[in-house]
């Protein structure tokens, strides 16, 4: 993948899509990819490790979150001297039955003639003793780093969702569908189709970063029947889009819009609400367009030029009229 991709794609977390990297680098986010952080009650939740302001536009360094092994072998001395559990095992499931599990140090020791793989943690056990490491604050920071769980999702296509909130809406590692398929018998063609769905789902859920000019150099080529632009070649996501919007999609959607908006003029007891007849590539024909609306008073409109929806500083100078235009606009 190109360097110019940002790093929240690689170190946002499994669980918003990202791959979850850990960093032991220097990694700078750039300050564009902050412009859309924001704490809320629910993002305020993080563990800053010795970072001090300057280094808020890093990603976090793993090494700050790693006891040292100095500390480990003490650690290690006061377990095998005193036999108490580091904390965590206290919160473990099973921690009732592990009082019960008698000789597992020797059984621990003995393993090196029974597995044939060398474990160089022969001196602790991750049930007994507790975990070496834990990576929760550090996974906490990042997200913090990349601007909270809303920073990171402003780069995907979770608006598009239409979810209220993001809270709960977390990806599973695979969905059933994916699981149940994997064991079954499976033509090669079959089986290499199900190992794309992981990639598939990745590059069209960063699709708004990724499909960005300043990401991927290259042409601006609209995609057949929608107004949507590729830059570059990007496959796997014009296979996804293009199946989106078969069978006339953005066209359509653009009608029932301009319906939408018919249904709700007429309540507004103006006297007449004539739709246009759109024309089929009206959706996604980008250089030139009509009205889809068009409006008839009784009396007299103020009229001002041409202007966006959400244009503040409309001059209303232009001569009264008793008809009114609008125009829906690109999705």
């Amino acid at each position: 993948m190109p360097s110019r991709f940002p790093p929240v794609v690689f170190y946002a977390p499994k669980e918003l899509g990202g791959l979850g990297m850990l960093s032991m680098g220097h990694i700078l986010i750039p300050q564009s990819d902050l412009k859309h952080s924001k704490q809320t009650d629910v993002g305020v939740t993080h563990f800053r490790s010795g970072m001090s302001h300057e280094e808020d536009q890093l990603i976090p360094n793993l090494y700050r979150y790693i006891q040292p092994w100095e500390s480990e072998f003490i650690d290690s001395q006061r377990v095998w001297a005193e036999g108490i559990p580091r904390i965590n095992t206290l919160f473990k499931k099973d921690r009732h039955t592990l009082a019960y599990d008698k000789g597992w140090r020797v059984r621990t020791e003995f393993k090196q003639y029974q597995v044939l793989k060398q474990n160089p943690f022969w001196w602790t056990h991750q049930r007994h003793d507790g975990k070496l490491w834990n990576l929760n604050n550090y996974r906490t920071d990042v997200i913090q780093a990349l601007g909270g769980v809303e920073g990171i999702l402003e780069h995907t296509l979770f608006k598009g969702t239409y979810f209220p909130t993001w809270e709960g809406l977390f990806w599973e590692k695979a969905s059933g569908f994916e699981e149940s398929m994997k064991y079954k018998k499976l033509m090669n063609a079959q089986r290499s189709g199900l190992n794309q769905i992981p990639n598939r789902r990745f590059t069209l859920w960063w699709s708004p970063t990724i499909n960005r000019a300043n990401v991927y150099l290259g042409f601006q080529v609209q995609l057949d029947l929608t107004g949507v632009f590729m830059h570059g070649k990007i496959p796997t996501l014009k296979i996804s889009l293009i199946q989106i919007f078969r069978a006339h999609l953005w066209q359509k959607i653009h009608e029932s819009v301009v319906m939408d908006l018919c249904h709700e003029l007429e309540a507004l007891e103006i006297e007449t609400v004539q739709k246009e007849t759109i024309h089929p590539r009206k959706s996604y024909k980008m250089n030139s367009s009509c009205a889809d609306v068009l409006l008839f008073a009784s009396g007299k409109w103020p009229m001002s030029k041409p202007s966006l929806l959400a244009e503040s500083k409309d001059a209303f100078d232009q001569k009264a009229s008793n008809k009114y235009w609008i125009d829906v606009g690109r999705l």
